[in-house]
């Protein structure tokens, strides 16, 4: 929900004349199913405390940014149920995370729940 990343990501897509839609929401409230091509997602991925992944949202202060709850997986955890939905026929996922996010666990639910094949990298 940062308006700075978002101006810059625009600015950068200009720069490089990459045609690209900057969409500013909460996680998928401005996303119609079927209709996402790339989905490139950077989530707060660290883990900490729930009080403070629940705090940085809350306040939308700059810890919102890194704080990913007890496995760092608050945020992703919402996104994957409805991950299958939100692609369109030749979309692609991209999730960045870390060890403590459980990968192979997250490659597995996504295989499992939407059928479709998981690389780690």
């Amino acid at each position: 929900l940062n308006a700075s990343a978002n101006a810059a990501t625009a600015a950068t897509a200009a720069a490089n004349s990459v045609p690209l839609e900057v969409v500013r929401a909460d996680l998928l409230g401005a996303v119609r199913p079927g209709t996402v091509d790339v989905l490139l997602f950077n989530p707060p991925y660290v883990p900490t405390s729930e009080e403070e992944a629940a705090g940085g949202q809350a306040e939308r202060d700059i810890s919102a940014a890194w704080a990913g709850g007890p496995d760092g997986r608050v945020v992703v955890d919402r996104l994957l149920p409805d991950l299958g939905r939100l692609l369109s026929a030749r979309g692609v996922f991209y999730l960045l995370g870390v060890r403590e996010n459980r990968p192979d666990e997250l490659a597995a639910q996504v295989e499992a729940q939407h059928g479709m094949r998981a690389e780690l990298i």
